[in-house]
């Protein structure tokens, strides 16, 4: 049960942290400025949904996927890392907002594109929830009672993620969008050391498998 519960946890900040949060929030409010709260509400709701659906097919089917283009879990954790790494640094150095020309004529035509796919749901959130799909499904020690926990986990990620969404105003009266920049580019901070932790275990792992990794990392060791 122990185990679950901290499996649960894990999947959720993991999954918290690749939404970019903050950055969606502060997206979500240039993308709908001086829409009604009626419509603002409709898109968070649907985006949810969306992600919803994504997430859960990344997951399940992210083992497949790697099996059906012979591809190797470690060597797609290094790719993976890289990818979020560029976007973490972009999410942290940069400043991307949308102009007024750029935004839609109606409010709710970004729910799918942009918004959920590729802000929210890009190949930098897909990639790691792909790898973490896969670990859980072809780990023989993990139970089937654990996976569904840790599935739970990913929809209070989710569940979190459309509540910032459906209560944004409040949230911009609160901290002011300011405050939710900063908070977005902190955000970046923490991808970039999710991203540095998945390139390495992915590198080290890549190298315990082949014999001259092997030689390598004997040669560091001793």
């Amino acid at each position: 049960m122990i185990d679950a519960l901290l499996f649960a946890w894990s999947n959720f900040v993991k999954l918290f942290f690749l939404f970019c949060p903050f950055f969606v929030l502060n997206m979500f409010l240039s993308l709908t400025e001086g829409a009604s709260r009626a419509d603002k509400r409709y898109v968070a709701i649907h985006v949810t949904y969306v992600v919803l659906i994504v997430a859960v097919i990344s997951y399940f089917a992210g083992n497949a996927f790697l099996n059906l283009f012979g591809l190797d879990l470690d060597g797609f954790r290094i790719g993976s890392g890289v990818l979020l790494m560029i976007m973490a640094q972009k999410l942290a150095l940069g400043s991307e907002t949308p102009t007024a020309t750029s935004r839609p004529k109606s409010v709710r035509e970004i729910i799918v594109v942009p918004l959920a796919i590729p802000i929210i749901m890009g190949p930098a959130c897909v990639s790691p929830i792909i790898i973490i799909g896969a670990e859980a499904l072809r780990a023989p020690e993990v139970s089937w009672f654990t996976i569904a926990f840790g599935i739970i986990g990913f929809l209070v990620a989710i569940l979190a993620l459309g509540t910032i969404l459906y209560f944004s105003e409040a949230l911009e009266r609160l901290f002011g969008k300011n405050i939710i920049r900063i908070f977005s580019k902190i955000s970046g901070v923490i991808l970039m050391a999710m991203a540095a932790q998945m390139i390495a275990r992915g590198f080290f792992a890549f190298l315990d498998k082949s014999t001259v990794g092997t030689k390598i990392l004997e040669a560091i060791t001793q």
